[in-house]
């Protein structure tokens, strides 16, 4: 009965979040801060591509920032990489070094973000590749620095000279 309780629960926060209510959704995210679900963030990218109230994105930003279950690494990851939440990629990537979850699985994602991000995104990506960069085996390190070298011709001139940082940062642990 209780796993009833929290099924329905979780899809009135689902729905509350896609209403036009402010006062609503703003309830809703403080909840979910508190006491939410991994299994909502999908619904809270969606939400941050239609939302213009910055209120609201500030409260989300907020709630990704705080994130302690490990599940949402993998969701975060997963949006990162994908081109339907290119709009909000700067804020998810930024979410994960402010969250201090693990990324090391995804670096192969950060690394995309560094080279074909725009500058804020790939600045955000820098920074979660550097502290993640310690979980990495020797070899897994090695192949980050082979694989971000060869994608050097790829990255734009704006972005070279953080590129190359990354690429020190990287060959220097």
């Amino acid at each position: 009965m209780d796993s009833q309780n929290s099924n329905n629960r979780l899809k009135q926060q689902i729905q509350l979040l896609r209403s036009s209510n402010r006062a609503a959704i703003l309830d809703t995210l403080k909840e979910l801060r508190s006491e939410g679900d991994v299994s909502v963030l999908p619904d809270l990218f969606n939400l941050m591509l239609l939302q213009e109230d910055q209120e609201i994105l500030d409260e989300i930003a907020a709630l990704l920032n705080d994130l302690k279950d490990k599940e949402a690494a993998e969701i975060l990851a997963e949006a990162i990489a994908n081109p339907e939440y290119q709009e909000i990629q700067t804020s998810l990537v930024a979410a994960c070094w402010q969250n201090g979850l693990s990324y090391g699985k995804h670096i192969a994602t950060f690394a995309e973000v560094a080279v074909s991000g725009d500058y804020s995104a790939a600045i955000e990506a820098f920074t979660v590749i550097e502290e993640t960069v310690g979980e990495l085996e020797q070899e897994e390190r090695v192949q980050l620095v082979r694989s971000l070298k060869s994608k050097l011709t790829e990255v734009e001139e704006q972005k070279k000279p953080l590129f190359v940082e990354l690429v020190k940062v990287i060959e220097s642990y």
